[in-house]
């Protein structure tokens, strides 16, 4: 099976001023920028960013324990998902697969590349079934994405299912790890890449390491996954504060792990909570910094009370699976706090009211 498309290996890269000089100088004068500038800008922000990452991507590297040629970055994870699409599929004739209810990014640019999209539907306690997966492949089908732990649902998928997948399935894997920090084995697939030669992990700085507005996200793939990334790619998509503020992260590790354990310890104290409260019909598992909440009432009513509050949730009642349901996010206890009291005071109402 081809795993790119063929036209992409004869277009010669896009040459930029930073491709044709490499290291320090003295003075830049081939990349036409403004040095005008230079005494009120922060850090030579007038100058172009490294198109190649190369200070993160090595920083990266170090952290994980894999070599930099199979580190790639992106504007946060969803540029890679992007790329991925247009790199492998022919528009109207090739297929992506993707399970549901999961992350809908796939689904819409798959859509926007005029690709196939091929839907799975979870069971029914949000388990994945290989079978269900290897039957609703076509000969076209070029990648498979897997969001694990999963969006909106925090489960994490079964590594025996996604083995069975991997080892059947000729064209990429996609496991996307955005909320693999919170779980509890957050390493388990970069540990098993070497056995696979399909599959590309997807993880990013939005999540855990609290970098959504710098839209830093990364991918851990196969050496031809990042050369012709790089190849292809727009030339600066990423900033130079983007990716300091990336190596910076890296820098607070150990805050980052502490930080994920206190997460983790919410998490489970908001669970606990919310199963308590009478309106709450059931609490989904999760290895997220989230939790997926079906309610006895009204989901949709739950979600506006809570915004007339001031509190910002996710319904996801319309969601094949998750009728009934509002996915809310694990913030500082403070704010889970606030959360539960509202939730508490609208079960309250509720229950006062006339049927």
């Amino acid at each position: 099976m081809r795993r790119f498309r063929n036209h992409l290996q004869a277009i010669p890269p896009y040459a930029s001023a930073r491709d044709e000089f490499e290291g320090k100088a003295q003075i830049y004068l081939d990349a036409n920028e403004n040095p005008y500038v230079a005494p009120w800008t922060e850090e030579e922000t007038f100058r172009y960013p490294d198109p190649h990452h190369k200070a993160l991507r090595e920083g990266i590297a170090q952290y994980l324990g894999v070599p930099m040629h199979e580190i790639l970055c992106g504007s946060g994870s969803d540029e890679i998902i992007d790329w991925l699409i247009r790199a492998t599929c022919e528009p109207y004739e090739d297929a992506v697969l993707t399970v549901e209810p999961s992350y809908g990014v796939y689904e819409t640019y798959a859509r926007i590349h005029g690709a196939k999209v091929q839907k799975v539907r979870l069971e029914k306690d949000f388990t994945l079934r290989a079978e269900a997966v290897l039957n609703a492949l076509s000969p076209r089908t070029r990648l498979i994405f897997l969001c694990s732990p999963n969006n909106p649902t925090g489960n994490v998928f079964s590594p025996e299912v996604i083995r069975e997948i991997l080892e059947a399935f000729e064209g990429w894997v996609v496991i996307d790890e955005a909320y693999g920090d919170f779980s509890e084995d957050p390493t388990f697939w970069l540990r098993q890449r070497g056995r696979y030669d399909n599959l590309i992990l997807l993880r990013t700085f939005s999540k855990a390491w609290g970098l959504a507005g710098w839209r830093v996200g990364y991918a851990i793939a196969p050496a031809e996954v990042v050369g012709l990334f790089y190849r292809t790619k727009l030339p600066y998509n990423l900033s130079t504060p983007a990716q300091q503020a990336a190596l910076q992260a890296l820098s607070r590790q150990e805050t980052i792990l502490q930080i994920l354990s206190q997460i983790r310890s919410e998490r489970a104290r908001v669970s606990k909570a919310l199963s308590e409260i009478p309106l709450v019909k059931q609490v989904f598992p999760s290895e997220a910094n989230f939790l997926l909440v079906r309610f006895t009432h009204s989901a949709r009513q739950i979600y506006e009370k809570l915004l007339g509050q001031g509190i910002v949730t996710r319904y996801r009642g319309s969601l094949p699976l998750c009728e009934e349901t509002i996915r809310v996010t694990i913030g500082t206890p403070e704010e889970n706090d606030a959360f539960l009291s509202a939730l508490c005071a609208i079960s309250s109402l509720i229950a006062t009211e006339p049927s």
